[in-house]
């Protein structure tokens, strides 16, 4: 699990996008299915949002935009995955804090201390994502400030900059 968990530098390094395009679905399929034998390890689900983020942010977006097909749809669905994989990995770490972003946001994110900068950045940009790609759903868009909370308190706990979170 630490091993898959810690691969995102080979993916990004990679040359070939074509080849992480075609290898990545593969390779979040096999992390689910590890992440499902080993249901404390939080490190697979902030992998596995990164991974579903990267995927339709980066191959499912633009293909949708060329051609303007249903692949939004699926960008987004696969956003919503993302996010669900970093509130698992919040709740890991600070029991209830992800089902509470829903209802008391600033309350949870007050709970959360500075090793959950990453995982609050990655939860904010699949909760983004898949808020932007739902304009259309005003329920959607209520959230907003949710993930405002959320990238304000990543800031406040990434003080020294580590994330570079400044630059958002």
């Amino acid at each position: 699990g630490d091993a898959l968990a810690a691969g995102g530098s080979t993916w990004s390094a990679e040359d070939d996008p074509e080849l992480v395009r075609e290898a990545l679905p593969f390779a979040l399929k096999t992390m689910e299915s590890l992440a499902a034998e080993a249901p404390k390890h939080t490190g697979l689900r902030l992998a596995l949002c990164r991974g579903y983020v990267g995927y339709a942010g980066g191959f499912l977006e633009p293909e949708a935009e060329a051609v303007e097909s249903q692949s939004f749809e699926r960008a987004k669905a696969l956003h919503l995955r993302a996010l669900g994989y970093c509130r698992q990995a919040l709740d890991l770490g600070f029991k209830g804090v992800g089902e509470e972003l829903d209802t008391a946001p600033v309350a949870a994110l007050a709970r959360v201390g500075k090793q959950t900068v990453e995982t609050l950045y990655w939860t904010g940009v699949a909760w983004g994502s898949a808020i932007s790609l739902g304009l259309d759903r005003p329920e959607r868009v209520a959230q907003l400030p949710t993930v405002r909370a959320i990238f304000e308190r990543a800031l406040v706990l990434d003080k020294d900059g580590v994330l570079g979170l400044d630059d958002l």
